[in-house]
């Protein structure tokens, strides 16, 4: 298990590079995700916010690594730090795309959605360690 959430970590970062880097940000063209997501990544109004999905997704996973491997709460900063890093080098890497754009937005929704995902499995993690000293 430890094994696969890492891999999907690992793979998940991937991910966020090879969309982060595609040479144009309409999702569509490429035919890569399916028609209803490309057409809610694409809109205007979702653009910082599709930013926020996957680093949720990756800081849903990394909340169950930490908590199987039974990571004291400091790493559990430490790995928001890293996977704002990861948004940050994704985005910082568009500047050297002609139609990409940097842009802090996205680093924020980054970075709330992968808080979001450490936060939910925080408190499951917390409210058991609760229920454990209390019974």
């Amino acid at each position: 298990m430890r094994v696969f959430l890492l891999i999907s970590l690992l793979m998940g970062a991937a991910i966020v590079f090879y969309f982060s880097w595609l040479p144009r940000p309409n999702l569509a063209i490429y035919g890569v995700l399916p028609d209803w997501l490309s057409t809610w990544t694409d809109a205007q109004q979702n653009q910082n916010i599709r930013t926020a999905v996957p680093l949720l997704i990756l800081g849903l996973l990394s909340g169950v690594w930490l908590s199987i491997t039974k990571q004291v709460w400091r790493n559990w900063v430490l790995s928001w730090l890293l996977l704002l890093a990861v948004v940050s080098v994704a985005e910082a890497g568009q500047v050297l795309i002609p139609l990409r754009h940097f842009d802090w937005g996205d680093i924020v929704c980054g970075g709330i959605g992968a808080g979001t995902g450490l936060s939910v499995v925080g408190l499951v993690r917390l409210s058991r360690l609760l229920e454990i000293k209390g019974a």
